[in-house]
Formats: structure tokens, sequence, C-alpha cells
């Protein structure tokens, strides 16, 4: 037998049962997954018996390869990671897995963001150009979305379970949690204080309040 011939059956043999691996691999889908808005979230891909080394996650329906996105990871095993970004609406997503011999689509992947249907904390708000915006709270900037500064808080953090009408809001400035509605404000309840205020509008550096149980004036800057 001469060197040709020798080397042509052992490339067959090398090739063809490699190849077989590139069949419709067993792995675990991925399931449909709710979280909170604003909160990033993983999903864990089962995928021994493929053994992939390559990975894609894209925005949209499996097989639609128009976003592709970063956010899918090996473990270095037989599993991968999708790290989803925080969100504000329902989204779908899917990943592509390959190997040296081909590629395989998840299912597409439904993230549904509680509470999504609801309006956010300022989607009624009127938009004053370059991320100022009005409602109820006052005039405030949102560029730093969930920190917001206001014309007279200052720096606030709104809390993800907030609503359009419900506001739970970090006072940087005090160092304190407050609560607040859109039929209550400017009377909030204070949680360091353990009592509702009234804040009188307009006043800043510092802040005027009244405690609406004690009757006791106190400033905050």
């Amino acid at each position: 037998m001469n060197n040709s011939v020798k080397l042509a059956l052992l490339v067959s043999i090398m090739v063809f049962p490699l190849a077989a691996t590139a069949q419709t691999p067993d792995f675990n889908p991925p399931q449909d997954i709710t979280v909170l808005p604003n909160v990033p979230s993983i999903i864990s891909i089962d995928y021994r018996g493929f053994g992939a080394n390559r990975f894609q996650l894209y925005v949209g329906e499996s097989g639609d390869l128009s976003t592709p996105i970063k956010g899918a990871r090996g473990s270095g095993g037989a599993n991968a990671f999708v790290d989803f970004p925080p969100l504000t609406e329902t989204t779908q997503y899917w990943v592509r897995l390959c190997n040296d011999f081909g590629c395989t689509d998840t299912r597409t992947i439904t993230v549904t963001v509680e509470g999504a249907d609801e309006p956010g904390p300022f989607d009624n708000a009127v938009e004053l150009g370059e991320g100022w915006v009005s409602d109820w709270l006052g005039t405030f900037n949102t560029n730093e979305f969930p920190w917001i500064f206001h014309s007279e808080h200052a720096w606030m953090f709104i809390w993800a379970d907030s609503t359009a009408d419900n506001l739970f809001a970090f006072d940087l400035s005090s160092d304190q949690w407050f609560f607040t509605a859109s039929e209550t404000y400017p009377n909030l309840y204070s949680f360091g204080r353990g009592s509702w205020d009234f804040y009188f509008e307009g006043t800043s550096g510092p802040r005027q309040f009244v405690d609406l149980e004690s009757g006791e004036f106190f400033s905050l800057e």
C-alpha cells in the first residue's frame, strides 16, 4: 500500500467520527424567567453533549441574527450563562452555541419584567429637554436614572418598585428614605424620623419641613 493511500485512510478515520459531533446536540433549553425592573439576571444553559466553546446572545426571536449583543459566556464546564442587563420592559432573547464543527440555537427566551405593563415612576412626566422632566414631584433630571437630580431635593435614588403614583426615594442629602405619592405630596413619610412630614415647596439649602404629628418645624440640607 503506497503512502498516498495510507494518508487517505487516516484522514477518513479521523474526520468522520469527529463530524458526527455536529449533529443535533442534547442540551437543556433555557426557561423563560420573570425579573424585577432594573435588576440584572442570569439564565443557565446546560449544553453537555455538545461541547460548545463559543456563545453569542441575540435580541429577538430565535434565528433572527439582526441584533447580536454581549452577555453569553461559558463556564469552562458544561454550562453557559446568559447575563441579562437591567431591563424595564419584557424582552426576547436567544443564544447561538458553537463548537469547532457547527452551531446550534436555543429556543426563544422570554424575560418578563414584573409590572412592565404598569406606568413607570416618570412615564407620565412632561419632558422639558436634556433629561429634565416635570410632574407632581416637581422638576428633576433623569439622565442618571434610577438616580435623579431634583431641583429642590438634589440627588435622590428611586427604588425599583416605585410607580407613577407611589414613590420610594433615598434622599442623599439627609441619608434617609422617603415615601410619597401623587395624592399626598408634598407630604412625605420619613423612614429616618418615623413620621409624616410636610415639605414647604420651593425651599432648598436648607429645605423646610414640619412634623405633621408633633408640629415640630425642622430643616434638612
